[in-house]
């Protein structure tokens, strides 16, 4: 019975032992992150139906075809998800937003990084709203 106590009272210190203090040891939740943007005209109302490009300042396009946003929110676009993550690193990343209907067009430049385990993208500026004129 001793020999139970003494191995169910060293089970925490193994454990702890076990950890590390490695802060490149990664642990990546199972979360998605999606970036979106809204795109309302001049009287507020939200833009939907937008032809939009999503592209890097090297000129790379992202694709988010898959990607649809929420229902309820309408004149919304995706402009990066975690499906990108590791294309970027804690630098920050150029990216640029456009989109067009009738002859009229919407842009915006938004910077993005990651975390040190590329886990997920991190919208470090731009704006969350841009009026269609």
């Amino acid at each position: 019975m001793k020999f139970f106590v003494l191995v169910i009272a060293s089970i925490p210190l193994i454990l702890w032992k076990q950890c590390s203090d490695d802060p490149n040891d990664c642990v990546c939740t199972e979360e998605f992150r999606m970036y979106l943007v809204t795109v309302i005209d001049t009287l507020g109302n939200p833009v939907d139906s937008l032809t939009t490009t999503i592209t890097n300042d090297r000129g790379k396009q992202y694709d988010f075809s898959n990607y649809l946003p929420p229902p309820y929110m309408p004149g919304s676009y995706p402009i990066m998800t975690d499906g990108y993550q590791h294309e970027f690193g804690q630098r920050k990343e150029k990216i640029f937003f456009t989109g067009t209907k009738h002859n009229k067009e919407v842009a915006g430049e938004y910077l993005f990084n990651t975390d040190d385990c590329f886990c997920h993208v991190y919208k470090v500026s731009g704006p969350d709203t841009l009026i269609l004129k």
